[in-house]
């Protein structure tokens, strides 16, 4: 979970760098490059920037560095992955597309049921209304007792 904060936090930030810079980009192609360069990104990208890094906690350092360790683990699986890929024959390719193609239905099942769920809380919850109406319902029992 702290992982995943800090890389959609990193991910923002490269955004926002990437907007500031190039003014004449589209939201999509920015998008799309972010996305490209943080998957694939090389450490000769990662710049050296001290004044920073000794501004940071400890915390934040290691974080940093345990996403670095994520990110190369994760280049890593691509390139097994794709290397795999080009020694299969085409059983092989239509038995990977078959299980890619259950994982999509299985992650959409997933969502459904999450978008299902998360509906039926927020059915659960009260609306900003009613909870204003309780607020003053109970301001007024308290000051009618103060009057009492």
């Amino acid at each position: 979970m702290k992982a995943k904060t800090i890389i959609i936090t990193m991910a923002a930030m490269a955004c926002a760098s990437v907007v500031m810079a190039g003014g004449t980009n589209t939201a999509t192609k920015v998008q799309l490059k972010d996305q490209d360069r943080l998957q694939t990104c090389s450490p000769i990208l990662e710049q050296d920037r001290t004044r920073l890094k000794d501004c940071l906690p400890t915390e934040v350092q290691d974080a940093v560095q345990d996403m670095t360790q994520a990110r190369d683990k994760y280049q890593q699986q691509l390139r097994d992955q794709q290397k795999q890929v080009a020694a299969c024959t085409d059983e092989e390719r239509d038995q990977l597309r078959d299980r890619l193609r259950d994982q999509i239905k299985d992650q959409t099942r997933d969502r459904d049921q999450i978008r299902d769920r998360l509906q039926e809380l927020r059915e659960c919850l009260p609306s900003h209304q009613e909870l204003m109406e309780q607020a003053r319902d109970q301001t007024r029992d308290q000051i009618g007792r103060r009057g009492e």
